[in-house]
């Protein structure tokens, strides 16, 4: 048993100095050419900044608009309620391999009690 672990240990020590035997290759940085002017970078920079288009970090580039809501909370409730109601809602959120496999009858149960305490 203590010669197959030597044995083993030797293995992946071989294994080990292969894998990091690999030569380093360093490729000289490419020179850069730019058709564009510094005076025209700076330029285009005050612009977005007098625009108000200036992108600075990452929340800047995922703003979001203000939301507009086209319903109002009275629909919005109302619409939940409904849902509640017909069992829809409870059955989003129903265990889908329940042992019983009443879904169905439980969220309809359910529903009773959920309405009231919504109300």
């Amino acid at each position: 048993m203590n010669a197959k672990s030597l044995l083993v240990a030797a293995i992946a020590l071989v294994a080990a100095a292969g894998a990091s035997a690999q030569e380093a290759v360093y490729e000289q940085p490419q020179p850069v050419a730019s058709a564009t002017t510094r005076a025209a970078v700076v330029a285009d920079l005050q612009q977005a900044r007098a625009n108000g288009t200036l992108l600075v970090t990452e929340a800047d580039k995922q703003a979001w608009g203000p939301f507009v809501t086209t319903r109002s909370r009275a629909e919005v409730r109302a619409e939940v309620l409904d849902a509640a109601a017909s069992g829809e809602l409870q059955a989003l959120h129903a265990e889908t391999n329940s042992f019983d496999g009443q879904v169905a009858k439980r969220a309809a149960a359910d529903a009773s009690r959920v309405v009231a305490a919504l109300r």
